[in-house]
């Protein structure tokens, strides 16, 4: 009995000190989730705290960006987009109080890309976390946002896709902007026209995924690419050639399907993206050297030089190789069985 007596004062005690809030109630990180995996280069961070008792809020990251929320939401709620790099990341939030106190919470997140090294694979205990189902969405979204789907496609023969006039009105926009941001953006991503891609369902490579948000996309992702591109899937019927990651399926392997700063939106520039899975060619010299210039040392350049058939872009592998696949051989810009006839696009003597 002394001893419960002795317990409940001391409880008191720590309730009176801390004015009846455990430092768990002032401050929580309700997104991203400890050791989660992210695709692209943003994490929604949402921060749950006490209304009326934080005075203002700092929030780190890894990547040296650093926010001070001066002017609390009387909701309990502040939500932002956190840039992060290839790897791991920590992103920590501090909250000042009114009464002069300290609480700080943290989060490890990782981004993945299969095309850089290092990043190519998460270490042991991340693991993808999914956030659009109602049970997530009821407990922190739905006071401050609609939660509803905005674009549907036409119910019409042509199955036409029914295109927001100003995206700003998307449902989606306030969230998921910063994924459209960089230079060059998709036409369904920066119209957010996003159930197109993100219609729950899954495919073969993501079966596990299944009925774990409503916003997945199917992996592969060709069946959806080709409701636009349809002239690149009837000319793939007629290959010779195919390219692996095209052939499977998987356009976002080599395509970020929001934004990117490269050219095409794609995850590298074009030469070091080739050279992620093909790197023998890092030398910068390629094709069979008996037949090539002795002033080239031994090879055909790929990059550094001016490309002669498209003026004003510099020669890459996409020179001369169509990533999508060819009627010639080894993905040449040509067709039949001869190679040479591709030199013919520079080489006109």
């Amino acid at each position: 009995m002394r001893r419960k007596r002795a317990f409940a004062s001391l409880l008191l005690g720590l309730l009176i000190l801390t004015g009846g809030y455990a430092k768990s109630d002032l401050l929580k990180i309700e997104l991203p989730k400890n050791h989660s995996i992210f695709d692209d280069a943003f994490a929604p961070l949402v921060i749950k705290f006490s209304a009326g008792k934080i005075k203002n809020i700092e929030i780190n990251s890894t990547t040296g960006e650093r926010f001070v929320i001066k002017n609390i939401p009387e909701s309990g709620y502040y939500c932002k987009n956190i840039k992060l790099k290839l790897a791991e990341n920590n992103i920590s939030v501090t909250a000042h109080t009114e009464d002069n106190r300290t609480v700080q919470k943290s989060v490890k997140v990782f981004y993945r890309s299969e095309v850089y090294e290092g990043a190519d694979e998460a270490p042991y205990g991340y693991k993808k976390y999914f956030f659009h189902n109602s049970g997530n969405e009821e407990k922190s979204c739905t006071k401050c946002h609609d939660m509803n789907p905005d674009f549907k496609v036409k119910s019409s023969p042509e199955n036409e896709f029914q295109v927001l006039e100003n995206p700003k009105d998307s449902n989606c926009y306030t969230c998921h902007k910063v994924l459209v941001s960089r230079k060059n953006g998709h036409a369904p991503s920066v119209n957010f026209m996003c159930t197109v891609c993100h219609n729950g369902k899954t495919g073969e490579n993501n079966l596990q995924e299944k009925e774990k948000s409503r916003y997945l996309h199917p992996d592969p992702i060709a069946d959806r690419c080709f409701q636009c591109h349809q002239r690149l899937e009837e000319n793939m019927v007629h290959n010779r050639s195919d390219h692996g990651p095209t052939k499977s399926g998987r356009c976002n392997k080599c395509h970020n399907p929001h934004s990117s700063p490269n050219a095409f939106f794609l995850r590298k520039p074009i030469w070091q993206l080739c050279t992620t899975c093909h790197a023998e060619k890092t030398s910068g010299k390629h094709v069979i050297s008996s037949f090539v210039f002795s002033r080239n040392k031994g090879g055909h350049p790929t990059r550094g030089w001016p490309d002669p058939s498209r003026p004003g872009r510099e020669l890459v592998c996409s020179s001369c190789h169509n990533p999508h696949g060819s009627k010639g051989p080894f993905l040449l810009r040509t067709t039949g069985s001869t190679p040479f006839k591709v030199c013919k696009r520079c080489h006109k003597k």
